[in-house]
């Protein structure tokens, strides 16, 4: 799967980062994240709750961390911790994400609803 590092990252490292929600479910996010030796009380919001923008929230390395969709109407999910100036790296997180291969269906979805014509004729 393709991310986005945060723009106000060094090289090499990541305070956060962002992927396309059109390639994955949040169900999908939550599973990736309790793969992750590091990531802990991983905790998806209910159904029609008050939610502020945050669909996830994680422990990663004993702080506090989230996935939000920022403005509530994004084309991504913004994955990084729930205060950025903690200087906490994700690029073991981003990592796993980046290693996420979605199914073929969600791919092809995905390539459609993001106009991505180049990766949709590529092979699978």
């Amino acid at each position: 799967m393709k991310t986005y590092p945060d723009k106000n990252t060094e090289p090499n490292s990541s305070v956060g980062f962002e992927i396309d929600n059109a390639y994955v479910t949040l169900k999908s996010i939550t599973r990736i994240l309790s793969s992750i030796d590091e990531v802990t009380e991983v905790d998806r919001r209910k159904l029609f709750s008050k939610w502020d923008d945050i669909h996830i929230w994680f422990k990663y390395l004993n702080h506090q961390c989230v996935v939000m969709e920022p403005f509530g109407d994004n084309s991504r999910y913004w994955i990084g911790p729930n205060n950025p100036k903690e200087g906490l790296d994700f690029s073991n997180i981003e990592a796993a994400f980046k290693q996420y291969k979605p199914p073929l269906s969600a791919k092809l979805f995905g390539d459609l609803i993001t106009l991505n014509f180049n990766s949709l004729f590529k092979g699978y």
